[in-house]
This record gives C-alpha cells, structure tokens and sequence, in this order.
C-alpha cells in the first residue's frame, strides 16, 4: 500500500515539474520562435514591399538620350542589374521598350518610352501678300525640324490679311506629342487699289498699207506689280482703208486694277495727211487756236453739224485765195497755219484749212488725194470725205475752172463729173453715201433746204 502510494507521489511530482517546464521553459520558447518568424516574415515583407516602391512600372526619356538603373529607380539597390539586353533598344527612335530587371533574387518588369519632348523648330520666310488674300502657312517658314509628324497653322486663325503695312505673323508648329513652338514670320500686306499707269500711247497716222507696232513706245507702270499686263485691243483697225481707227490700251496689275487708254491711229494717202512727228505738236495746236477765231465767228451752238461744214467750206472758199505752190507742204498744220495768215493757198493749203476747222467743230474727216495723177498733168490734188448725216460725202473749197463756188456734200458719181480731176483709188477709202443731197443745199449763197432729209441719230 505504502508502496503504490510513494509511486504515486512520484509520478505527481515528476507531472507537475513537467508542467513547471513546459510553463517556464518550452511554451515561451515556442511562443519566442513562433514571434520571431512572424516578425522575420513581417520584415521580409516589408522589405520587398519598399523594394517594391523603389522601382517604377513607366519611364519616359526624350529620344536621343542615354538611361542607366538610376532611371528605373527612387533609389537604386546595390544589387540591382538589368535582364534586357540594352543592344537591343535603339533611343534614337520613337517607341516603347519592354525593361527586364534583377533584384537579389527577384525580377521586376518596366517599360522604356523614347518620346519626344520638344517642339519643332523653323526658320521664318518673309511673306508679301495683297490685301484679302491668304497666304499658305507651310510657305511661311523653312527649315522645319521634329522627330515626329508635325503641323504648321496660324497661331490666330482669324489673324487679318485685310490691312495694309508691315506686320508680324505668328505660325504655329505642333508634333504629334502636342509640343509647341511660334515663329514670328515678317508680312508685308499690299493695299492696293491704285491701277496702273499707262503712258506713251497717243494719236498717230500712217500711211495705208503701212505696218505699225502697236506697243512701240508704250509703257506701263504699277505701284505694286512690276509687271501689270498690257492688253491692245486693234479689233477696228483696218490698215488698207483710209479712215480714223480707235485702238484701246487696257493694263491689269495682279489684283485686277485696270486702266485704259484709247488713241486713234489715222490711215492716210499721204504723211502729210495728219500729224506726222511730236515736232508737229505746236504747229497742231497754233493751227487748231487760228481755227477756233474763225469758227467762233461763222458758227453758233444752234446749228447742226451739216450747218457748220457749209460755213466751214465756204469761208475757206471766200477767204482764202487759190494759188498754185504757195502752200508749206511740210505739214498739214503748217499749211493751214500758212493759209490761214496769207490768206492763199494751193489746193493742199485750201484742204488743210478745212481740215483745222473741222477737227475743231468735231467733225470727222479724212484727205483724199488725187489717183492716178498722171492722168491729170500729174498733178496731185487734195479734198475731204466728210462724214455727215451718218455718211461719208465729199467736199473740196478749192475752185475750179472760174468755179464761183464750192463742191458740198457730193456722191462719188457727182465729184467725179464736177470736174477738176476728183479721180481716187476707191478701194482704200471708207464707204461712201450714194445718197444724192444736192437738191437740198446751195454752196453758192451757203443756204441749206429745210427739207433736207435728216436721219434720224
């Protein structure tokens, strides 16, 4: 019994220092390596974690630049070391890279973009424009430099191209990255509305069936364009008729201002028939003055053109007395300036007399001339074709035969039975009325019929 009993108490003694240990000794130790691997784990995690925050997952470089492990990282680790072969990745060119790198015994991956980060850059062209006009953006500057695509636009798009003067006009480049940059181009607006100056054109004759040049002479000015056109318009002229021809001078400066001039090219018989040389310009104009004087005296506002070329041809016929070679044949002006002081003439004296009044009433005439002369004693002789009553008639003041009179307003058949040689070449002379009028006017007491037959216009 004892026995059993002291067993007893043996084994409770050895249980309860066995719990003592496993209180005192074992539980804390377990407790201590169980925390310790939680706490080493917790710092293992910490550490890849801030591990984790040092790398980034998306770098951005300007092409053409150099990158290193520093680029990837806050801070970079000391065992760190790219996996991607860097032969491979070319910053040269635009893209994006796939970047392997190690760390200890992990990998991270990150991706390399080479973009571009600068604008483009240009040089300026110079611009001259005309007012309202618009001028190509990409033409205002030179030299464009980007990496990437880019596009050329103005900085202000409701800029205005309507003022005149010198400007500055801002172009704007943009790549393909939304970099931007200005030039500053110098614009030169042109407001122009002035049209071209012609000059040199003015009235001339020549002889029937001469060649002439038109623009001989005759220039043209712009105070923009340095090369206005010059359009002349010969459409009525015809060289083998005798007659009076306008020939328009029109110019256009490169915004369309025009200007014209309209001269006369007269078609004569003979070079003394008009005005022959600019030398003749103050003979002209003492003649013309000397006709007005006379005009003013046999002629009034109220009388119509027939009217006036009866008192016209019958003055010249009263006043200035026939005489054979007295006349200054250097000239038409000349001669009747001769005449007109002299009071005598030939035949070419008598015809340019007539010829000063006329032009100075505003009546056309032409000079006919005696053809072929060698069928009479080859003398030359001169008449006018007068155009009245919308034809051509004609008229000569000079006397014939003892005449006491004057020839007015005659067909051809009725000059050429008047008398005094009136032979022509009809051929290179306008076409003449075949009208018969002498009922109706008296050259003797310079009387017109009140029935003579008026058209109407």
């Amino acid at each position: 019994m004892k026995m059993h009993q002291l067993s007893e108490y043996k084994i409770k003694k050895i249980t309860e220092r066995s719990q003592r240990v496993m209180s005192f000794i074992v539980l804390p130790l377990l407790l201590g390596l169980s925390i310790g691997a939680v706490v080493c784990l917790y710092k293992y995690n910490q550490a890849v974690k801030a591990l984790d925050g040092l790398i980034y997952d998306e770098i951005n470089i300007e092409y053409a630049h150099k990158f290193d492990l520093s680029t990837f990282f806050v801070e970079v680790p000391e065992d760190a070391a790219f996996v991607t072969d860097l032969s491979t990745i070319d910053t040269s060119v635009i893209g994006s890279y796939p970047i392997e790198i190690s760390v200890g015994d992990r990998q991270y991956e990150s991706v390399l973009n080479v973009v571009d980060l600068t604008a483009p850059t240009a040089n300026p062209v110079a611009q001259e424009i005309y007012a309202g006009d618009v001028p190509d953006p990409a033409a205002c500057v030179k030299d464009v430099y980007d990496l990437s695509g880019y596009k050329i636009e103005f900085a202000d798009p409701d800029y205005n191209f309507s003022e005149g003067g010198h400007h500055a006009l801002d172009i704007k480049l943009t790549d393909s990255f939304d970099n931007s940059s200005i030039v500053q181009v110098p614009i030169y607006i042109k407001d122009d509305h002035t049209p071209p100056v012609i000059e040199g054109a003015h009235d001339f004759n020549l002889i029937i069936g001469g060649s002439i040049t038109y623009r001989g002479g005759v220039t043209v000015t712009d105070d923009f364009d340095p090369a206005p056109e010059l359009v002349v318009d010969t459409s009525q002229v015809d060289l083998n008729t005798i007659g009076v021809y306008p020939i328009t001078y029109t110019s256009y400066d490169e915004v369309g201002n025009s200007s014209s001039v309209t001269v006369n090219v007269t078609i004569v018989s003979i070079w003394s028939a008009g005005v022959t040389a600019e030398d003749d310009e103050d003979a002209v104009e003492n003649a013309y003055r000397l006709a007005d004087s006379i005009l003013a005296s046999i002629t009034d506002g109220n009388m119509n053109d027939i009217q006036k070329a009866m008192k016209i041809f019958y003055w010249v016929r009263h006043h200035i007395t026939p005489s054979r070679g007295t006349s200054d044949y250097s000239s038409w002006a000349n001669a009747a300036i001769k005449a007109f002081n002299t009071r005598r003439a030939s035949c070419y004296g008598s015809w340019a007399c007539c010829k000063a009044l006329l032009d100075r009433a505003g009546i056309e005439n032409i000079c006919v001339t005696r053809y072929p002369k060698e069928q009479y004693n080859n003398r030359t002789h001169y008449w006018c074709l007068v155009k009245l009553n919308g034809e051509w008639y004609h008229c000569d003041a000079y006397p014939w035969q003892g005449m006491r009179s004057f020839f007015f307003m005659m067909t051809d058949k009725e000059i050429k039975n008047a008398g005094g040689g009136h032979m022509f070449n009809e051929s290179i002379y306008p076409a003449r009325s075949t009208t018969s009028v002498q009922s109706y006017v008296n050259p003797a007491n310079c009387t017109i019929s009140r029935n003579f037959p008026y058209r109407e216009g």
